[in-house]
């Protein structure tokens, strides 16, 4: 992996339905080899996927909130159950192994607090989860997606030997 492939990589968290032919025209290089490093780098594993940008206040999930969870035995089979609870008006966004106090951070997205109330009993009815804390998220600072910052590509340090 090199400074172009980083390049690219920092375009299309920026913009995902970016073609070949703009990235082509941003970094300067020939349309065939866009696509050639951007099909090496998904074989990679590097660009795992192609996602949208979801405005919740208007799907109507406007409440955001983070739940710690402590889980008694494994993480990994409860975070299945976890995914999977909720409805159309509260659902579980994304779940995260932690370490620390907690084993998990659950991300959920609601349309009210009784919505949300009922995603948080569902939680905690399950079996294996000890005890939960949880935050109400106000709003978010930084996107979620696609602005993160890659600092090597400026310094031409970052090589992952995966491509």
């Amino acid at each position: 992996m090199d400074k172009t492939d980083l390049q690219i990589v920092r375009l299309l968290q920026q913009d995902g339905r970016m073609s070949h032919e703009q990235i082509s025209k941003q970094i300067s290089l020939s349309r065939p080899a866009v696509h050639d490093r951007i099909r090496r780098l998904e074989t990679a594993g590097i660009i795992r996927g192609y996602s949208a940008q979801v405005d919740w206040d208007a799907l109507g999930l406007s409440l955001g909130a983070l739940i710690f969870v402590r889980i008694d035995g494994d993480c990994e089979p409860a975070a299945q159950k976890i995914f999977k609870l909720g409805g159309s008006d509260a659902i579980v966004q994304e779940c995260q192994r932690v370490a620390g106090d907690w084993c998990m951070v659950v991300q959920t997205r609601s349309s009210s607090t009784r919505a949300f109330q009922r995603l948080l009993d569902e939680l905690r009815a399950l079996p294996e989860v000890r005890n939960t804390m949880t935050t109400i998220t106000l709003s978010t600072i930084l996107p979620e997606h696609g602005n993160a910052t890659i600092p090597a590509m400026e310094s031409g340090n970052f090589a992952p030997s995966r491509i």
